[in-house]
């Protein structure tokens, strides 16, 4: 079903070895102090659910996304990123929440940087979920066949672009109305989408089929 729970623990994810590509660095991602659309009316991208993973400068990365609905009233996705550890630990993992956002035949996902952990979230009401978010990255996305291409935007030109007046907001994180900020992107384009990302779903393996049980050997008994 669309709406069970998926569950995306360290314990499941020690057997993945490694992960993902999006690093925690703010190098690439519109930050901005608000989401592209109304986080109280998020809906589910179905099509995001699963495992992605890709090979980046030789290292295979992983990319985790589960419709965690962790409010049991928000439709937000559980995003957990993880990338290989140079030394020990053998792998990092960060763990997110945050919601599509579908405008015509674009797709934009907002990752949501909370005050709390995750897990500390589990069973909070609606808007102290939404009020436990201190900031936002934007990314846009698309599929192609078993392909999802993340689009990264430039900080720099985020940057150019505040300094410039062509949006709000202070640094490399913007602080506009949700209009001005979709406005810009729709302007921008290209022109600030400059990195991609390509993910492969991974497939989860078929379940092994049970051999037919022996039928007992008949014996005769031993006549008398």
């Amino acid at each position: 079903m669309l709406h069970r729970r998926i569950t995306l623990s360290l314990i499941a994810l020690m057997g993945l070895v490694l992960g993902l590509s999006l690093t925690a660095r703010a190098d690439y991602g519109i930050t901005s102090s608000r989401p592209l659309s109304d986080p109280m009316k998020a809906k589910l991208d179905p099509r995001l659910i699963g495992t992605w993973s890709s090979v980046i400068r030789g290292e295979t990365y992983y990319f985790h996304i589960g419709a965690g609905n962790i409010t049991g009233k928000l439709n937000w996705m559980e995003v957990v990123l993880v990338k290989p550890g140079k030394k020990k630990p053998a792998f990092y993992m960060r763990h997110f929440v945050g919601f599509p956002t579908i405008i015509g035949d674009k797709n934009y996902f907002n990752i949501g940087y909370t005050a709390k952990l995750v897990p500390q979230l589990r069973g909070a009401k609606p808007e102290e979920l939404v009020a436990s978010v201190d900031r936002y990255d934007v990314f846009e996305y698309k599929f192609v066949g078993d392909k999802l291409e993340i689009m990264a935007p430039s900080q720099k030109v985020v940057r150019a672009s505040i300094k410039a007046g062509k949006i709000k907001g202070s640094n490399a994180k913007v602080d506009d109305t949700v209009a001005n900020l979709l406005a810009y992107i729709k302007l921008m384009g290209k022109k600030m989408f400059t990195t991609k990302f390509v993910y492969t779903r991974v497939k989860e393996p078929e379940p092994k089929k049970k051999a037919p049980a022996k039928k007992p050997v008949k014996t005769k008994a031993p006549a008398k």
